[in-house]
Parts: structure tokens; sequence; C-alpha cells
């Protein structure tokens, strides 16, 4: 019986330390930006300079590719 005691002792400890945690991530503001965050590898790179030429930009991919 004295394994129980313990055993609800630790988990209470756990759950109010991850909730604590938690809490104070909420706080710091770590999920306010979480799903613009998720899709930016898939915005589009309007930055990106055109090339003068496309052939030039061809001919220098395929030498990468073959290196």
């Amino acid at each position: 019986m004295d394994i129980l005691i313990l055993l609800i002792v630790v988990c209470v400890v756990l759950i109010a330390g991850a909730v604590g945690f938690f809490a104070w991530t909420v706080r710091q503001g770590t999920f306010d930006h979480a799903d613009r965050l998720a899709l930016l590898p898939l915005d589009e790179d309007t930055t990106a300079t055109p090339a003068a030429s496309g052939e030039e930009d061809n001919a220098n991919a395929t030498d990468r590719l073959q290196r």
C-alpha cells in the first residue's frame, strides 16, 4: 500500500510540472505563430531575381548534377 501512495504523489508532481511548463510556454508566446511557421516552407519565394538567360541556368544545373 505504501508504494501506491508514493506513485500517486509522483504522478501528481509530474502532472503539476507539465501543467506549469505548459503555462510558462504559453505565457512566453511560444505557440503564437505555430500555424504560420508550419506553413512557411510552402510559401513561394517572391524575392528571387529572374536570370538573364535560361540556357545558362540549365547548363549550370546540369553541371552541378554531374559532379
